[in-house]
């Protein structure tokens, strides 16, 4: 289970630092030419968001890996639980379906982490 559950957290770690990363480094005007952002609206929620999502990949692999503070990892994997739902309600909103079924395994696996981490 420890070896499932290894996997689960580097893929999570993947998914949450290529965008964490890509957000916190991409202007204003590169998230408006994407449609995550509109022209008048203020960056600061995408670099919050950004940031978290680095803090969360941070958070659900070097405590265990390292042995410091391994209760961090459910606290991230909890805080992925979190951004999820967010980001379901939100692609709800703008009706982007599509987005949906990735969103909900993301919620699915971070919380199958949270749980045996605990």
């Amino acid at each position: 289970m420890n070896t499932i559950l290894w996997i689960i957290q580097g893929l999570l770690s993947l998914f949450f630092i290529m965008p964490g990363y890509g957000k916190i480094t991409g202007s204003k005007n590169t998230h408006v030419e994407n449609g995550h952002l509109k022209p008048d609206s203020s960056i600061i929620p995408i670099r919050i968001l950004s940031f978290l999502e680095l803090l969360g990949w941070f958070g659900i692999i070097f405590p265990w890996l390292f042995g410091i503070l391994p209760i961090l990892i459910p606290m991230a994997a909890t805080g992925f639980c979190l951004t999820m739902l967010a980001g379901i309600f939100v692609h709800i909103q703008k009706k982007e379906y599509e987005m949906l079924p990735m969103l909900i395994i993301v919620f699915i696996l971070s919380a199958i982490v949270a749980y045996f981490r605990y």
